[in-house]
């Protein structure tokens, strides 16, 4: 008898620590969640990704070493602080990049050379700066808050936005999202607005993470498939309704 309840004793123990793990959100600083950040469990080789919401699960043991990265923030490394589940909110600190200057070899890209003639185009009012005049402010106080320069501070917004969701096309395209998804027409589309690239994640990434995202947030979507219905009514019942 003793015997067998030490055999239970110890497949107990070993489902317990199995189920050990550590759960919480990815954030920046400013508390906004990260998509597909990098959990590591170094010293048993398991990795994870956060999903859309910054929510992450990881099966870890006490002292087991832990790292949060994702591109273009600091990594945080720790150490799985005691047995059972943890729960742990990480907040990641952004690098610093001058993306201002850029030199261009002659190699140009689509994006670059449209990005270029964009700038080219609109550099008046993308140059136009918010000025202040110690002799005359009341200049200045006109010139800044007058409903041109307030379009045109609104347009310089817009502007930076666009730019950025027309370099995220060019690594987030419908071509090879539905060739590593085989996702087609409204359910590719669906897809992709469920799960929208960051821009700073399609600036940083390289081709192989690109695609290690969109893998993941493929299964995550795959759980719970949403694709808006479209109008299907055909011509006869229009006409019934008029």
């Amino acid at each position: 008898m003793k015997p067998i309840l030490f055999c239970l004793l110890l497949l107990c123990s070993g489902s317990l620590l199995q189920a050990q793990s550590i759960q919480g959100v990815v954030t920046d600083m400013e508390g906004m969640p990260l998509v597909a950040v990098a959990i590591s469990n170094k010293t048993r080789g398991q990795v994870t990704m956060s999903d859309a919401d910054g929510r992450y699960n990881l099966a870890a043991h006490k002292d087991d070493n832990l790292e949060f990265t994702y591109l273009g923030y600091y990594s945080v490394s720790m150490k799985m602080p005691e047995e059972g589940n943890v729960f742990r909110r990480i907040s990641l600190k952004k690098k610093l990049f001058s993306l201002d200057e850029v030199v261009i070899g002659p190699g140009w890209t689509d994006y670059q050379k449209d990005s270029i003639e964009r700038r080219k185009t609109y550099k008046f009012a993308l140059d136009r700066k918010k000025e202040g005049s110690v002799f005359s402010p009341a200049t200045a106080i006109a010139d800044n808050f007058s409903q041109k320069a307030k379009q045109r501070w609104r347009f310089q917004k817009n502007f930076a936005k666009w730019e950025n969701q027309k370099f995220v096309d060019t690594r987030y395209g419908p071509e090879e999202v539905s060739e590593l998804t085989g996702l087609q027409s409204d359910s590719l589309a669906a897809f992709m607005s469920a799960y929208p690239m960051p821009a700073d994640y399609a600036r940083t990434a390289t081709d192989l993470e690109i695609k290690m995202w969109i893998k993941y947030n493929y299964r995550s979507w795959m759980k719970h498939p949403f694709v808006p219905k479209t109008d299907t009514m055909s011509p006869a019942d229009t006409t019934k309704k008029k």
